[in-house]
């Protein structure tokens, strides 16, 4: 502050009075340097103030130059020249106590404004009875930065409250409970997120960590609750803290209703110089409707891959099945009557038709059987299986049916529907005629309902993807034990059964599932144990006519002249049977392993050949565009397509003979087929 120049003695050039001395006041003066801190010393009686080289510094003066008190002044801005003169003037008062700190501002000669700290003391001296101040000593310090450090901070402050706000409108506008845990204290606090997403009033939640464990399921306490206690007693040195400052855990959390949701929880942890944890601030999610989703997914993918399993199982399956039936029928016609090896065939083509039966299931739960769909109406056709349902499910049972009968049709193959009205049927009667370990019940009501109904966007997502609009519903209801979780879970899986060995396939339900998706609906079975089972299924609602593709019919006279047929087959057990079922009836066979062989027997014969049969599915080229290059010459050319499975949409007819021919077929089928394309009708 005061200063002092070279014609007075100062603090600063008493001599050293030896090498300890020196070295102490050596390390005095690296000490203030190190600070920053200047010093002065202001002798009142000349009036001369002295100032150490950081203080010229400070205050931009060139060094040496003499300082006198109102020099020092008129260095000050005016701003704050007056208050620190009245400053200066109480400390020197002999009735004050010497004491003096303020701060003033400054502008340098090179124009820098600077903010000045000045701190000093009194020497007081008794003269002639009379206290007198002597000397005046003291530091000063640019605190300039310190002071535009301040500012940030203060900036910074404001802002952070500000993003405070925001942080709370942002916490009430999302789904997740907000906490901020205070771990010295204990202190727990909640955004409304707590009452919003899980129920909780303000009122019930404690504001400590115990509430929210004694919310957590008791399974999952270890991952949840021990690892945020662990997080949180954990010291990080700097280097490491941010590596170990996140706690994620995934877990069931008690909503206020009693119920479990399951939650994503995320919290991050901030620490003092030393690395303790002082807080944890994270979110609670619940994901509860997102793990369901998820889940359906899963189940939707598994039954997708069992789905694609079972039908290359069946496809394969019925070509065995051709083979056999084939060779069966040619055993059965080189025996004569009566013959006693005619019973053993017998038992074996009853035992090829359940194995028929069970492929036909197969590919209908893999939705991959060929058939084509037309307008049905639901209501008309439960009634025409209603005396069908009442012997199926025995006099024990009660049947309830109540039909809307004003429905529009759905898109969908009669039998097939039919096949799901007893799949419904004899699994409601089990559920009610048939414990779990096999003691017989007293029978129950079996409820069919149809209606039609409005399945909006939501919903048709839940339902598995049919696209939402008018829908017709059907409703088979029971009274039945039930299902529990897991066997709900499971219930459409193929050969999944909670019957007793021998006594199902489990193939009922998967049946009825891949019929529903194929018809372009969707079905949802709502069950509790001790509570019934009631399956929803709903059919997207349609009008029109599909398809001019026709099925063989059961009987169809024959022809005594033979037709000239290209066989088109890429099984050659497949393509064997059939051309010696084609040669019994006294047509000529021309074979083709494929499409592209086909079309080579095509141009060396295309004169003699009278109509085609040929697989839909087969390697390098298919009989779908084996046909259409076909009846580029003659469009007219009669075509038996066979298939065990393929696309839903079958080939078009385009105005010519065309059958569709589903495998196993039999010698019979076959020989009808062809009858059929020739343009032979039922009389």
């Amino acid at each position: 502050m005061p200063t002092g120049g070279d014609a007075a003695p100062t603090i600063f050039e008493k001599r050293r009075g030896g090498d300890r001395r020196a070295d102490q006041q050596a390390r005095f003066e690296l000490a203030l340097d190190a600070s920053g801190v200047g010093m002065w010393d202001w002798d009142l009686s000349s009036d001369l103030i002295a100032w150490d080289e950081r203080t010229y510094a400070i205050f931009g003066v060139p060094p040496r130059a003499p300082i006198r008190y109102e020099r020092f002044l008129a260095l000050i801005d005016e701003v704050d020249r007056e208050s620190t003169r009245q400053l200066v003037t109480r400390a020197i008062d002999p009735q004050g106590d010497g004491r003096f700190a303020t701060e003033y501002r400054i502008t340098t000669p090179d124009g820098s404004a600077r903010i000045i700290s000045a701190r000093g003391r009194v020497l007081f001296a008794e003269h002639e009875g009379q206290r007198r101040a002597m000397r005046f000593v003291g530091t000063v310090l640019d605190i300039t930065e310190r002071r535009r450090l301040d500012a940030e901070r203060e900036r910074a402050l404001a802002a952070l409250r500000d993003s405070e706000q925001r942080y709370a409108l942002a916490a009430r506008a999302t789904d997740s409970a907000i906490w901020d845990w205070d771990v010295q204290s204990d202190r727990l606090v909640w955004s409304d997120g707590i009452e919003r997403v899980f129920g909780y009033a303000r009122a019930d939640v404690a504001p400590t960590l115990a509430w929210w464990a004694e919310r957590v399921h008791p399974d999952d306490h270890a991952r949840a609750v021990d690892s945020l206690l662990d997080l949180s007693r954990s010291v990080q040195p700097d280097h490491v803290a941010d590596q170990h400052a996140a706690w994620h855990a995934a877990y069931r959390f008690r909503r206020a209703d009693g119920g479990w949701s399951a939650v994503v929880d995320r919290g991050y942890a901030v620490r003092d110089d030393e690395g303790h944890v002082l807080r944890m601030i994270g979110a609670m999610e619940d994901e509860t409707e997102r793990e369901r989703l998820e889940e359906r997914l899963r189940q939707a993918q598994k039954m997708e891959a069992v789905g694609q399993l079972a039908g290359g199982i069946a496809h394969d399956f019925n070509n065995l099945l051709t083979v056999i039936s084939g060779n069966l029928a040619f055993a059965q016609d080189d025996l004569p009557t009566g013959h006693p090896v005619r019973r053993d065939l017998e038992e074996i083509g009853r035992a090829t038709e359940r194995a028929r039966e069970l492929v036909r299931q197969l590919l209908a739960f893999s939705r991959k059987q060929t058939v084509a769909l037309q307008p049905l109406d639901v209501s008309e056709v439960v009634r025409g299986a209603e005396s069908l349902l009442r012997r199926v499910i025995g006099e024990e049972i009660v049947l309830d049916v109540h039909l809307d009968s004003g429905l529009p049709p759905i898109r969908g193959n009669r039998g097939q529907f039919e096949q799901v009205l007893l799949n419904l049927a004899v699994n409601a009667r089990d559920a009610m005629l048939t414990e779990a370990h096999g003691s017989h019940g007293r029978g129950g009501t079996l409820s069919i309902d149809t209606a039609l109904v409005h399945v909006a966007p939501d919903d048709a997502a839940r339902l598995g993807g049919m696209p939402p609009g008018p829908a017709v519903r059907l409703r088979v209801k029971d009274s039945g034990h039930g299902m529990d979780e897991i066997t709900r879970a499971r219930a459409f899986e193929p050969f999944f059964t909670t019957k007793a060995v021998g006594s199902g396939t489990g193939l009922g339900l998967a049946t009825v599932f891949g019929i529903v998706q194929q018809f372009g609906g969707a079905i949802a079975v709502d069950s509790e144990p001790g509570r019934g089972t009631m399956f929803s299924l709903y059919f997207p609602a349609a009008a029109g006519a599909r398809s001019s593709v026709t099925q063989a019919p059961r009987v169809v006279p024959r022809r005594s002249d033979g037709a000239t047929i290209l066989l088109v087959e890429d099984e050659n057990a497949v393509r064997s049977a059939a051309r010696r079922m084609l040669e019994r009836q006294g047509h000529t066979v021309l074979e083709a392993r494929h499409g592209a062989d086909g079309l080579l027997m095509w141009r060396d014969h295309r004169h003699e050949i009278d109509l085609v049969v040929t697989d839909l599915r087969m390697p390098e080229m298919g009989g779908r565009e084996l046909v259409e290059r076909l009846r580029e010459e003659v469009p007219t050319l009669p075509v038996v397509y066979v298939s065990g499975y393929s696309e839903q949409s079958l080939p078009d007819a385009s105005g010519a003979e065309t059958v569709f021919l589903e495998k196993p077929f039999t010698m019979e089928q076959l020989l009808n087929a062809v009858e059929r394309v020739r343009g032979v009708r039922e009389p």
